[in-house]
């Protein structure tokens, strides 16, 4: 049965196509939330409250049933020597917890449980009462009295002042021994003490941070655990990027048991990452800190960049990068900074050098994507490389020749339309001229179909619309892709989906990127093959452009080469095995190692970039100039309303 595309055929495919975005950007959204979701607490307790922070809420301490004893009955030990003890501060918080110390004062719960019972409850077999912490937090443990005025010790007790008494602006002083452990314990106090106050700033004498530098500073106390810390100086913190801030607002695990657990700082909670104009690539599997922290040394790890810190004086709070392309050669160089460029200088040093292909980076230092790229990549509004900047040229140049000599030649309004050429009117290869649409049709959708579904040329041949399909497609969704996830990182850039859409081995997208290149490769040597057949057959074939054709070829079979090199040279990295296609070049160029991959890989780039360049610059001269001028045309006449289908 003859395959028709009607108006109800174009509007299923619309609708199709409709269904495939929407699909795809529920995918997106639905990993967005997942990683969102990362992190969070299982429940809606504070941390502080959970038992391993350092700090005590004196609000919720002033509420419990302990709030009239000195912090020493319990912690006589602390009293006792200075802290903290270095053989217990990488330890869990319950190894701090002995039953002795709560018996002195609760000596009748062992009776009770010797009878069965626990709280005037019937003691349950699954519960381990000999570990009272935990149920019961003994810094926020309610008395009877709190409990039934209906107190909670969960939450912020600060709201629940009006149950006891009148609210008031401050708490009580509390004894000066207690006062004394509150001013690092206090979570208001103390974690004040943890780094400077807010009012600390660049420029004034450091007051802190006193917590911190109790182990972390240069003069640390024979409590600390010795040369294991990392030393600093507040004189040399103060001059570094975050000086001026509190220790714990990016440490935020630094101040619980186990103190040695704590995960990479994520400076994604107050940064947003650079787009791709500003750094030329996402860079979606390289931490921050490997860019940006000086006395680092980038590492590859399971395809990602991460760091690890030199030995020597902590310089990780330095932050000052060079300008330009300069900070680059830490990764993107064939040889250590300082042996380039003759000292160590801000770049980089022979200490923290991972070029040469060790972090899978090319050695050299390559552009952005340019605007010219947008067709098939996310790329950028820019337009930095040579070849770019002369096709970029060219093309402008010579469609503004074009247009000139178009508005030269129009009879714009004089007269009646005249019956134009066979040709004009979409006739061509022997096929029969199309018709008009129909009056009760809408211009504008008609023109979506003629444009986006190519309602045109499947009317005119079934089989060449067949075949251009699957250049034309291709095409538009990495246009769309691409133009997605530039627009989310400029607009958005603090949403996880753009950076996914950017991921250059994200699965999902890594996944549909080699299937609609094969699909592209599929059609160009399909229209070979086409183009060949009509010459063999036909008396008088019709002029096929073949440069056109080898160009396009050129660019899609680089992209794959380049796809399957970056692969191999970044480690096979964790979702690049979606991508098939380029992994399986990527298993072929293994065998040149990372060093040999990351000394060529540039050159292949800029291959890449000049057949693009070329093309793009070839496209006013030859026959894929209709990509311009069929929508311009079709957008005219439907504006003059003597749209043709």
């Amino acid at each position: 049965m003859k395959l028709r595309m009607c108006k109800r055929g174009s509007t299923t495919a619309a609708l199709m196509f409709l269904a495939a975005c929407v699909l795809t950007a529920m995918t997106v959204m639905h990993a967005d939330a997942r990683a969102a979701q990362q992190g969070k607490p299982a429940d809606g307790m504070p941390a502080d409250r959970q038992g391993r922070s350092w700090f005590i809420d004196e609000t919720g301490f002033h509420a419990s049933a302990h709030a009239g004893m000195s912090c020493a009955d319990c912690h006589a030990e602390q009293a006792d020597h200075a802290h903290p003890g270095a053989d217990r501060l990488n330890k869990p918080a319950s190894t701090a917890f002995n039953r002795d110390t709560c018996l002195q004062c609760h000596g009748s719960v062992e009776d009770d449980l010797a009878k069965g019972t626990h709280g005037g409850k019937p003691v349950m077999k699954t519960q381990d009462y000999a570990n009272c912490v935990t149920c019961h937090n003994p810094h926020y443990v309610l008395g009877p009295e709190a409990r039934a005025r209906g107190l909670r010790p969960a939450g912020d007790m600060s709201s629940s002042c009006s149950v006891c008494h009148k609210a008031q602006t401050g708490l009580p002083k509390p004894a000066a021994d207690v006062a004394a452990c509150l001013t690092c314990h206090g979570l208001k106090t103390g974690r004040a003490m943890a780094a400077a106050p807010a009012t600390f700033s660049k420029g004034k004498q450091p007051q802190g941070p006193v917590m911190c530098l109790t182990c972390h500073g240069p003069d640390a106390s024979a409590a600390a655990p010795g040369t294991a810390a990392p030393r600093i100086s507040a004189e040399g913190l103060k001059s570094m990027t975050h000086g001026d801030m509190n220790c714990l607002t990016c440490h935020t695990d630094a101040a619980r048991y186990p103190h040695n657990r704590q995960e990479r700082v994520n400076c994604l909670t107050c940064h947003t990452r650079h787009d791709e104009k500003t750094i030329h690539d996402a860079h979606s599997n390289v931490s921050c800190g490997a860019c940006h922290l000086s006395g680092v040394t980038p590492v590859l790890n399971n395809g990602k960049v991460d760091f690890t810190v030199n030995a020597g004086p902590l310089n990780v709070h330095s932050m000052t990068l060079a300008s330009g392309t300069a900070s680059c050669v830490r990764c993107h160089s064939v040889a250590p900074a300082g042996g380039m460029a003759g000292g160590t200088g801000e770049g980089g040093s022979a200490s923290d050098f991972a070029g040469n292909g060790k972090v899978g980076a090319a050695n050299a230092i390559l552009p952005p994507k340019s605007v010219l790229c947008m067709g098939c990549h996310a790329a950028t509004l820019s337009v930095q490389d040579t070849p770019s900047q002369i096709g970029l040229g060219i093309f402008v140049l010579a469609f503004a020749g074009i247009g000139l000599f178009w508005l030269s030649c129009a009879n714009l309004g004089d007269g009646s339309p005249q019956k134009g050429h066979a040709a004009a009117a979409g006739q061509s290869h022997g096929c029969p001229a199309p018709r008009h649409h129909a009056a009760s049709e809408c211009r504008w959708a008609a023109l979506c179909c003629d444009v986006f579904l190519q309602r045109r040329l499947y009317r005119e041949s079934p089989m060449r619309w067949a075949v251009h399909a699957l250049i034309f497609f291709p095409f538009l969704f990495r246009f769309v892709w691409g133009l997605l996830g530039l627009s989310g990182s400029l607009l958005s850039p603090a949403s996880q989906w753009p950076w996914l859409l950017l991921d250059k081995n994200w699965g999902f997208g890594a996944m549909l990127f080699d299937i609609s290149g094969l699909a592209l490769l599929l059609g160009l040597l399909l229209a070979a093959a086409l183009w060949r057949r009509e010459k063999s057959v036909a008396a008088n074939p019709p002029r096929h452009d073949w440069a056109a054709l080898y160009l396009l070829l050129g660019i899609t079979l680089t992209g794959f080469v380049l796809e399957g090199m970056r692969i191999a040279l970044a480690g096979m990295p964790e979702g690049s095995g979606y991508a098939f296609a380029g992994y399986a070049l990527a298993q072929a160029f293994a065998p040149l190692g990372q060093a040999g991959l990351a000394r060529i890989y540039g050159w292949g780039w800029y291959a890449h970039a000049a057949l693009t360049a070329l093309t793009v610059a070839y496209i006013p001269f030859s026959q894929l100039r209709h990509m311009v001028t069929a929508p311009l045309f079709l957008l005219v006449q439907t504006l003059r309303g003597r749209h043709q289908a």
